[in-house]
């Protein structure tokens, strides 16, 4: 800020610029448009240019009060814009808006307990045939590769990959699980 008011202010603008749009963008991305938003952080700089020449010598933590002003901004806006908008969100219109998020939630949700049960089935395998299913399917090696590591032929790792499966099937029918394959 010993530089000329130009350039002190450019610096500041390119230093927080960013951070202030971040923080105004969330406070209202529910109830302003992106030209109310970029209006917002306008006035947050107006408003922390103003604050900054008034004080001639600031000596605390410059984001800390561009963060303030910033977050205080935005707020007022959301408020004005609220009672302007006399915006009220229907219940329906509010379910609607967050069952995607749900169903993305449930289905993840889905996955993870299925991973545990496949995990707990295959374990239930015995070695070294639970070893042989995950190197195969989990590592993608070969039969090849897994027969050298077990110490074993080809053609055995092949047939107990053909065993395993069958009885990995019938392990996930019975926890439940509907198998396609």
């Amino acid at each position: 800020m010993k530089k000329t008011k130009d350039v002190w202010q450019r610096a500041l603008y390119d230093e927080y610029c960013a951070y202030i749009y971040t923080i105004a963008a969330n406070k209202l991305r529910n109830c302003g448009t992106i030209e109310d938003i970029e209006e917002c952080v306008a006035d947050i700089f107006i408003a922390i240019f103003s604050s900054l020449q008034s004080e001639k010598a600031y000596s605390g933590d410059l984001k800390c009060l561009v963060a303030t002003i910033a977050k205080r901004s935005s707020i007022d806006l959301f408020r004005r814009l609220s009672l302007k908008n006399k915006r009220t969100i229907p219940i329906d219109e509010l379910e609607a808006k967050l069952t995607p998020f749900h169903d993305e939630l449930e289905h993840a949700s889905d996955r993870k307990e299925l991973k545990g049960i496949l995990l707990d089935c295959v374990n239930e395998l015995g070695d070294p045939d639970s070893s042989i299913i995950i190197n195969h399917y989990y590592y993608g090696r070969s039969s090849v590769e897994i027969a050298s590591d077990l110490k074993m032929t080809t053609s055995s790792v092949q047939k107990r990959i053909q065993r395993a499966r069958k009885k990995l099937k019938s392990l996930l029918f019975k926890a439940g699980v509907d198998t396609e394959w």
